[in-house]
């Protein structure tokens, strides 16, 4: 079996985030407008701490993901 980064290109841009960081970032609110959950996201590039709304709010991390 190779390696996953040979599935999924966006692999290599995946900091390290642990579960703490993830149940955190899930207590906070969207960076942009401030919405809390539950339907946030956080982004998980390397150095990130970006924060957003989903698709049920105004869906900034979907903006901030382009």
């Amino acid at each position: 079996m190779g390696d996953s980064r040979d599935l999924c290109p966006h692999l290599d841009s995946i900091g390290e985030v642990t579960k703490e960081d993830l149940l955190l970032k899930s207590k906070g609110t969207c960076q942009a407008c401030g919405v809390s959950g539950p339907n946030l996201w956080a982004c998980l590039q390397v150095s990130c701490p970006y924060v957003g709304c989903g698709e049920s709010f105004e869906d900034h991390s979907t903006l901030h993901a382009q």
